[in-house]
């Protein structure tokens, strides 16, 4: 059965930081990639955010940010959902054979105290 320091040391990448923290970390470059090339693209065009243009051109360019990290949410979860599925259908087995090992354990001591008592 899995422990949270071997859950940890699992997670943990080749330069030490957990998995979560690495993929929240290059989410966040990605956005700051986005973020960048939004401003490019409205001084490219001339556009001034706060002109009836260019603000509608960051609305749908926001719009179209969100969605883009919803669908990559769903996306993960999606993915994480199908790793660890068969781990926890792998963990429910181990668990079961535990318990029916407990009980033979469990009936072999009461036998044992049976005999002793007769």
């Amino acid at each position: 059965m899995a422990t949270a320091e071997s859950k940890d040391t699992d997670d943990k990448a080749k330069d030490g930081r957990s998995l979560p923290a690495t993929v929240r970390e290059a989410w966040m470059s990605v956005l700051g990639v986005f973020t960048t090339a939004e401003h490019k693209l409205m001084e490219s065009l001339g556009l001034n955010p706060e002109q009836p243009l260019g603000a509608e051109l960051l609305a749908r360019i926001k719009k179209n940010r969100e969605e883009l990290e919803r669908r990559v949410d769903e996306g993960v979860k999606t993915a994480v959902a199908r790793v660890r599925a068969p781990i926890d259908k792998e963990l429910a087995d181990m668990k079961a054979r535990v318990d029916k090992l407990r009980a033979k354990v469990d009936e072999q001591k009461q036998r044992r105290a049976d005999k002793k008592q007769a």
